[in-house]
């Protein structure tokens, strides 16, 4: 009985494996408007002058931070897909590392919680996928 269950288990996950099987650099192109942020397990009330309001990503790796529809970041991206690492080299400050993120997209959601330092990773926000309603897991 165990065997048989072993089976189902391990052929449903490749199941799943092939249908979600895009990589987290795909899923993300698009435009992200910011819904939750979460200091530790609490959740923040949002400053509309001081929240990235939106993250867009493009095809060609790159990023654009915008609050109020004014730019306030921009420059390049990528995602180590082992680790679901997404790593931000600002273009503003080419002196400065890459900002690390643990990142997930499940249902158009985007999490990214901060990684680095310990103020870091007190700190995740999530964002819905704006403009488009195709379901990415």
């Amino acid at each position: 009985m165990s065997l048989v269950m072993v089976f189902v288990a391990t052929g449903s996950f490749a199941q799943q494996a092939s249908q979600t099987g895009q990589k987290v650099i795909d899923l993300m192109v698009g435009t992200w408007q910011i819904s939750k942020v979460f200091d530790g397990k609490k959740e923040l009330k949002s400053d509309a002058d001081s929240t990235i309001q939106t993250m867009e990503f493009t095809r060609e790796a790159k990023y654009i931070s915008r609050t109020n529809q004014q730019k306030v970041d921009s420059g390049l991206f990528r995602v180590n897909e082992n680790h679901k690492i997404l790593y931000l080299e600002s273009a503003g400050d080419a002196d400065a590392p890459p900002v690390e993120w643990a990142i997930t997209i499940k249902d158009n959601i985007l999490t990214l919680a901060g990684r680095g330092t310990p103020h870091a990773a007190r700190f995740k926000y999530q964002y819905i996928r704006k403009g488009g309603t195709k379901s990415r897991k």
